[in-house]
């Protein structure tokens, strides 16, 4: 049962990460290019049981085509966790779509969602995986959070920042 809830974390903090970057193409003043670049910070995944467990994640995004596409590596670690994950996005006219990878833990699949006016709301899907996502982005700070569907996971809250 351990097992299928680090691989559970692993899928959604994939996509949470990956997709703040994706999320904030048009969606705030600052330039695509300030997206670019190292992120780092800290998160909590909280357990259906109410224990929690804190986790120490590092991203890179690439952003490229003008902002039309981005690319995101993402690793995060725990005492428990190791997640190393990458995301491919594009933005055509604020409907986000794309491909996440966990490598970890062999996983992969699509991503949905719309543009907001401070981030994005997404849909993560995988082969025995589903989660919803919110994130909120500045150009210095991201805020998501992943609410995974029908796992050991009842919610992920990552806080990047790069400046």
């Amino acid at each position: 049962m351990r097992i299928d809830c680090v691989a559970e974390f692993a899928r959604a903090l994939i996509m949470g990460a990956a997709l703040a970057i994706a999320g904030s193409i048009g969606a705030r003043a600052a330039p695509i290019d300030d997206l670019a670049g190292r992120w780092s910070g800290w998160g909590s995944v909280t357990l259906a049981n109410g224990s929690s467990e804190q986790v120490k994640c590092v991203a890179t995004y690439f952003v490229e085509s003008g902002g039309a596409t981005v690319k995101q590596n993402l690793r995060c670690a725990s005492t428990s966790y190791k997640i190393d994950a990458s995301a491919n996005l594009t933005n055509a006219n604020g409907q986000l779509t794309g491909q996440w990878e966990e490598k970890t833990y062999a996983a992969i699949g699509s991503i949905a969602g719309r543009m907001t006016g401070s981030g994005f709301n997404l849909s993560i899907q995988g082969p025995a995986f589903s989660a919803a996502m919110a994130v909120t982005t500045t150009n210095c700070k991201q805020t998501i959070g992943i609410t995974p569907t029908g796992f050991d996971i009842s919610r992920i809250a990552i806080s990047l920042g790069k400046c």
